[in-house]
C-alpha cells in the first residue's frame, strides 16, 4: 500500500515541476508562462541572483567582573545539633501542655 502511494506521489510531482518561461514582447511587457512564448515575444533566461547573508560574528566572550569580596574566605557555619535528651524533654513538655489544654477545654464545655 505504501509503495503504491509513493509511486503515485512521484508521478504527480513530475507534473508539478514545470518550468516557468519569462517572455518579453516588443513593447517591453513581461509575461510569465509555463507554455512556450508567443511568436511576437522573445524568451529571456531568468538568472536568480543569490543574496549572500552577511557572516555571523561569534559573540565576544569577556569574563564577568568579579567583586573584591568574591574571593574572601567564608566562615564555616555550624549546623545546630540537638541531642536526644533535649528532644525528649521538649516532647514531654508538649504532651503536658496538651493535657492541660484538653482539661481546660472539657471544663469550658460544661
Amino acid at each position: 500500500m505504501k509503495l503504491i502511494l509513493c509511486a503515485a506521489l512521484a508521478v504527480m510531482s513530475g507534473a508539478a515541476g514545470a518550468a516557468v518561461n519569462k517572455c518579453v514582447d516588443q513593447e517591453g511587457r513581461v509575461l510569465y508562462t509555463d507554455a512556450d512564448c508567443p511568436q511576437a515575444a522573445t524568451q529571456q533566461e531568468e538568472t536568480a541572483e543569490a543574496r549572500i547573508a552577511p557572516p555571523v560574528l561569534p559573540p565576544v566572550l569577556t569574563p564577568a567582573p568579579r567583586s573584591r569580596w568574591a574571593d574572601l574566605p567564608r566562615p564555616l557555619v555550624r549546623k545546630a545539633n540537638v541531642d536526644t535528651a533535649t528532644l525528649k524533654a521538649a516532647y514531654q513538655s508538649m504532651l503536658l501542655e496538651d493535657e492541660l489544654h484538653k482539661s481546660r477545654r472539657l471544663l469550658s464545655y460544661r
